[in-house]
Protein backbone atom coordinates (compact mmCIF):
# COMPACT_ATOMS: atom_id res chain seq x y z
CA UNK A 1 0.00 0.00 0.00
CA UNK A 2 1.08 3.36 -0.48
CA UNK A 3 2.23 5.28 2.29
CA UNK A 4 0.64 8.27 3.66
CA UNK A 5 2.96 10.97 4.74
CA UNK A 6 3.43 14.68 5.14
CA UNK A 7 3.75 16.11 1.81
CA UNK A 8 7.85 16.88 1.10
CA UNK A 9 9.31 19.14 -1.80
CA UNK A 10 10.45 16.46 -3.46
CA UNK A 11 7.11 14.09 -3.03
CA UNK A 12 5.21 17.46 -4.52
CA UNK A 13 7.36 17.56 -7.18
CA UNK A 14 6.94 14.25 -8.10
CA UNK A 15 3.16 14.70 -7.55
CA UNK A 16 2.86 17.99 -9.48
CA UNK A 17 4.45 16.03 -12.45
CA UNK A 18 2.33 13.19 -12.63
CA UNK A 19 -0.49 16.25 -13.05
CA UNK A 20 0.46 17.76 -15.83
CA UNK A 21 1.05 14.31 -17.52
CA UNK A 22 -2.75 13.76 -17.06
CA UNK A 23 -4.01 17.14 -17.56
CA UNK A 24 -1.99 17.15 -20.77
CA UNK A 25 -3.74 13.81 -22.21
CA UNK A 26 -7.36 15.00 -21.13
CA UNK A 27 -7.77 12.92 -18.54
CA UNK A 28 -9.66 13.40 -14.95
CA UNK A 29 -8.48 12.05 -11.65
CA UNK A 30 -11.56 10.01 -11.67
CA UNK A 31 -11.46 8.31 -14.64
CA UNK A 32 -7.71 7.57 -13.83
CA UNK A 33 -8.77 6.33 -10.72
CA UNK A 34 -11.46 4.05 -12.47
CA UNK A 35 -8.73 2.41 -15.28
CA UNK A 36 -6.60 1.60 -12.28
CA UNK A 37 -9.08 0.43 -10.22
CA UNK A 38 -8.25 2.42 -7.06
CA UNK A 39 -10.66 5.20 -5.01
CA UNK A 40 -9.68 9.12 -6.87
CA UNK A 41 -8.96 10.19 -3.30
CA UNK A 42 -5.38 8.47 -4.11
CA UNK A 43 -4.95 9.81 -7.41
CA UNK A 44 -5.58 13.04 -5.62
CA UNK A 45 -3.02 12.59 -2.43
CA UNK A 46 -0.20 11.29 -5.04
CA UNK A 47 -0.72 14.58 -6.93
CA UNK A 48 -0.23 16.97 -3.83
CA UNK A 49 2.72 14.58 -2.19
CA UNK A 50 0.72 13.72 0.21
CA UNK A 51 1.50 9.91 -0.83
CA UNK A 52 4.78 8.31 -1.21
CA UNK A 53 4.05 5.91 -4.46
CA UNK A 54 5.87 3.29 -5.21
CA UNK A 55 8.19 2.67 -8.60
CA UNK A 56 5.04 -0.09 -9.18
CA UNK A 57 2.19 2.76 -8.74
CA UNK A 58 3.96 5.48 -10.76
CA UNK A 59 4.70 2.72 -13.70
CA UNK A 60 0.96 1.92 -14.22
CA UNK A 61 0.09 5.92 -13.85
CA UNK A 62 2.91 6.34 -16.84
CA UNK A 63 0.97 3.57 -18.63
CA UNK A 64 -1.88 4.78 -18.22
CA UNK A 65 -1.04 8.26 -19.61
CA UNK A 66 0.68 6.86 -22.42
CA UNK A 67 4.56 8.16 -21.34
CA UNK A 68 7.43 4.87 -22.01
CA UNK A 69 9.36 4.15 -18.86
CA UNK A 70 12.30 3.54 -20.73
CA UNK A 71 12.28 7.12 -22.22
CA UNK A 72 12.39 10.78 -20.64
CA UNK A 73 10.52 12.09 -18.67
CA UNK A 74 9.26 8.53 -17.86
CA UNK A 75 13.18 7.90 -16.34
CA UNK A 76 13.39 10.59 -14.10
CA UNK A 77 9.56 10.34 -12.82
CA UNK A 78 10.56 6.42 -11.35
CA UNK A 79 13.66 7.84 -10.01
CA UNK A 80 12.11 10.02 -7.86
CA UNK A 81 9.85 7.35 -7.01
CA UNK A 82 12.59 5.26 -6.26
CA UNK A 83 13.79 8.08 -3.90
CA UNK A 84 10.71 8.69 -2.22
CA UNK A 85 11.22 5.17 -0.81
CA UNK A 86 14.14 6.33 1.41
CA UNK A 87 13.25 6.43 4.71
CA UNK A 88 15.18 9.63 6.70
CA UNK A 89 16.37 9.80 10.16
CA UNK A 90 13.71 12.62 10.89
CA UNK A 91 10.60 10.49 10.36
CA UNK A 92 11.08 8.51 14.28
CA UNK A 93 10.17 11.80 15.38
CA UNK A 94 6.81 11.87 13.96
CA UNK A 95 4.67 15.22 13.81
CA UNK A 96 4.80 17.96 12.55
CA UNK A 97 8.40 18.64 13.81
CA UNK A 98 9.44 15.92 11.33
CA UNK A 99 7.79 17.35 8.72
CA UNK A 100 9.59 20.81 9.08
CA UNK A 101 13.13 19.09 9.02
CA UNK A 102 11.25 17.42 5.84
CA UNK A 103 11.08 20.79 4.44
CA UNK A 104 14.45 22.00 6.33
CA UNK A 105 16.85 19.19 4.47
CA UNK A 106 15.37 19.76 1.02
CA UNK A 107 15.55 23.77 1.32
CA UNK A 108 18.58 25.88 -0.07
CA UNK A 109 18.06 29.10 1.84
CA UNK A 110 16.21 29.38 5.01
CA UNK A 111 15.19 33.04 6.30
CA UNK A 112 14.67 32.97 10.42
CA UNK A 113 13.62 35.55 12.91
CA UNK A 114 13.93 34.37 16.72
CA UNK A 115 12.16 37.09 19.28
CA UNK A 116 13.49 35.05 22.40
CA UNK A 117 15.47 32.40 21.78
CA UNK A 118 18.38 31.47 19.42
CA UNK A 119 17.37 29.61 16.47
CA UNK A 120 17.71 25.68 16.49
CA UNK A 121 20.23 25.47 13.55
CA UNK A 122 22.59 27.76 15.75
CA UNK A 123 22.28 25.87 18.97
CA UNK A 124 25.14 24.46 21.09
CA UNK A 125 24.50 21.21 22.54
CA UNK A 126 24.39 22.48 25.93
CA UNK A 127 22.13 25.69 25.11
CA UNK A 128 19.79 23.01 23.12
CA UNK A 129 19.76 20.97 26.27
CA UNK A 130 18.20 23.31 28.44
CA UNK A 131 15.54 24.57 25.74
CA UNK A 132 14.27 21.40 26.26
CA UNK A 133 14.07 20.66 29.26
CA UNK A 134 12.50 24.30 30.52
CA UNK A 135 8.46 23.63 30.52
CA UNK A 136 8.38 20.83 27.97
CA UNK A 137 9.81 16.97 29.04
CA UNK A 138 10.81 15.44 31.39
CA UNK A 139 11.53 12.37 30.50
CA UNK A 140 15.47 12.02 30.07
CA UNK A 141 15.15 9.65 26.65
CA UNK A 142 12.69 12.31 24.99
CA UNK A 143 14.94 14.91 26.01
CA UNK A 144 18.08 13.49 24.35
CA UNK A 145 16.01 11.86 21.62
CA UNK A 146 15.09 15.85 20.80
CA UNK A 147 18.77 17.24 21.46
CA UNK A 148 20.64 14.77 18.78
CA UNK A 149 17.78 15.28 16.64
CA UNK A 150 18.67 19.08 16.52
CA UNK A 151 22.52 18.58 16.59
CA UNK A 152 21.53 16.38 13.39
CA UNK A 153 19.54 18.72 12.09
CA UNK A 154 22.39 21.45 12.10
CA UNK A 155 24.15 19.60 9.33
CA UNK A 156 22.73 21.27 6.49
CA UNK A 157 25.10 24.04 7.47
CA UNK A 158 27.96 22.56 6.74
CA UNK A 159 26.25 19.62 3.80
CA UNK A 160 27.90 18.81 0.45
CA UNK A 161 28.62 20.30 -2.36
CA UNK A 162 25.89 23.01 -1.89
CA UNK A 163 25.32 23.95 2.55
CA UNK A 164 21.83 25.52 3.21
CA UNK A 165 22.22 29.67 3.08
CA UNK A 166 20.65 30.74 6.33
CA UNK A 167 20.21 34.19 7.26
CA UNK A 168 18.61 34.49 11.18
CA UNK A 169 17.63 38.06 12.87
CA UNK A 170 17.98 37.67 16.50
CA UNK A 171 16.51 39.94 18.70
CA UNK A 172 18.81 41.36 21.84
CA UNK A 173 16.48 39.49 23.83
CA UNK A 174 17.26 36.26 22.78
CA UNK A 175 21.23 37.43 23.09
CA UNK A 176 20.34 38.13 26.82
CA UNK A 177 17.97 35.57 27.76
CA UNK A 178 20.07 33.47 30.36
CA UNK A 179 19.32 29.43 28.98
CA UNK A 180 21.16 27.23 31.46
CA UNK A 181 23.04 30.25 33.23
CA UNK A 182 25.60 32.48 32.25
CA UNK A 183 27.96 30.10 30.98
CA UNK A 184 25.59 28.20 28.85
CA UNK A 185 24.55 31.57 26.85
CA UNK A 186 28.91 32.82 26.79
CA UNK A 187 29.61 29.16 25.23
CA UNK A 188 26.53 30.01 22.67
CA UNK A 189 27.18 33.49 21.93
CA UNK A 190 31.05 32.60 20.96
CA UNK A 191 29.30 30.22 18.71
CA UNK A 192 27.56 32.02 17.00
CA UNK A 193 30.30 33.91 16.21
CA UNK A 194 31.96 31.40 15.27
CA UNK A 195 29.02 30.44 12.80
CA UNK A 196 28.92 33.78 11.70
CA UNK A 197 32.25 32.90 10.22
CA UNK A 198 30.69 30.38 7.54
CA UNK A 199 30.17 31.40 4.38
CA UNK A 200 26.65 30.76 4.07
CA UNK A 201 25.37 32.09 7.65
CA UNK A 202 24.63 35.63 8.04
CA UNK A 203 23.31 36.69 11.18
CA UNK A 204 22.06 40.40 12.61
CA UNK A 205 20.95 41.41 15.39
CA UNK A 206 17.53 43.62 16.10
CA UNK A 207 18.36 45.86 19.16
CA UNK A 208 15.89 47.05 22.28
CA UNK A 209 16.12 50.41 20.63
CA UNK A 210 14.90 49.29 17.06
CA UNK A 211 11.24 49.81 18.37
CA UNK A 212 8.12 47.98 17.12
CA UNK A 213 8.44 46.46 14.46
CA UNK A 214 6.04 44.13 12.29
CA UNK A 215 7.26 40.80 13.87
CA UNK A 216 6.06 41.57 17.66
CA UNK A 217 4.19 38.72 18.22
CA UNK A 218 6.10 35.80 17.52
CA UNK A 219 9.07 34.16 15.48
CA UNK A 220 8.78 32.64 11.49
CA UNK A 221 10.53 30.93 9.00
CA UNK A 222 10.87 31.40 5.50
CA UNK A 223 12.01 28.40 3.55
CA UNK A 224 13.46 28.64 -0.44
CA UNK A 225 13.59 25.39 -2.50
CA UNK A 226 15.29 24.60 -6.24
CA UNK A 227 13.37 24.52 -9.22
CA UNK A 228 10.33 25.99 -9.73
CA UNK A 229 9.30 24.24 -6.13
CA UNK A 230 7.34 27.66 -4.01
CA UNK A 231 8.17 28.88 -0.67
CA UNK A 232 7.25 27.68 2.76
CA UNK A 233 6.25 29.97 5.95
CA UNK A 234 6.40 27.96 9.06
CA UNK A 235 5.31 29.43 12.56
CA UNK A 236 5.62 27.53 16.33
CA UNK A 237 2.94 28.82 18.49
CA UNK A 238 2.15 27.68 21.97
CA UNK A 239 -1.32 26.21 20.16
CA UNK A 240 0.92 24.28 17.81
CA UNK A 241 3.10 24.72 14.22
CA UNK A 242 1.63 26.73 11.18
CA UNK A 243 2.70 26.14 7.89
CA UNK A 244 2.08 28.78 5.42
CA UNK A 245 1.47 28.59 1.78
CA UNK A 246 -0.40 30.76 0.00
CA UNK A 247 0.97 33.46 -1.78
CA UNK A 248 -0.65 36.10 0.65
CA UNK A 249 0.48 34.84 3.92
CA UNK A 250 3.80 34.15 2.00
CA UNK A 251 3.96 37.99 1.16
CA UNK A 252 2.84 39.19 4.60
CA UNK A 253 6.02 36.91 6.56
CA UNK A 254 8.53 39.01 3.19
CA UNK A 255 7.77 41.73 3.95
CA UNK A 256 7.80 41.32 8.11
CA UNK A 257 11.30 39.88 7.44
CA UNK A 258 12.55 42.93 4.69
CA UNK A 259 11.24 45.39 7.58
CA UNK A 260 13.53 43.19 10.59
CA UNK A 261 16.64 43.24 7.95
CA UNK A 262 16.51 47.14 7.92
CA UNK A 263 16.16 47.75 11.78
CA UNK A 264 18.76 45.36 12.44
CA UNK A 265 22.07 45.90 12.78
CA UNK A 266 24.54 44.83 9.90
CA UNK A 267 26.63 41.34 9.98
CA UNK A 268 29.57 43.30 11.06
CA UNK A 269 28.19 45.07 13.78
CA UNK A 270 25.99 42.34 14.94
CA UNK A 271 28.94 40.14 15.18
CA UNK A 272 31.05 42.87 17.22
CA UNK A 273 27.90 43.40 19.62
CA UNK A 274 27.84 39.96 20.58
CA UNK A 275 31.38 39.47 21.10
CA UNK A 276 30.68 41.94 23.43
CA UNK A 277 27.87 40.50 25.60
CA UNK A 278 30.45 37.50 25.60
CA UNK A 279 33.38 39.24 26.84
CA UNK A 280 31.12 41.55 29.31
CA UNK A 281 28.31 39.72 30.30
CA UNK A 282 24.87 40.52 29.50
Amino acid sequence: MPRFTPATPRSRRLGRELRKLREAKGLTGEGVAETLACSPSRISRIESGEIRPRVGDVMELLVAYGVKIDEEPGVSLLDQARGLREDGWWQRLGGKYATYIAYEIEAVELKNFEPMLVPGLLQTESYAREVNVIGRETDQETIDQRVSARMTRQEVLRRKPTPLRMHAILSEASLRTEVGGPDVLREQLDHLVTLSRLPNVTIQVLRFEAGAHLADSSGFVLLSFERDEPPLGYIETLAGELFLESSRDLARLSAAYDNLRTLAMSPAESIRFIKELSKHGT
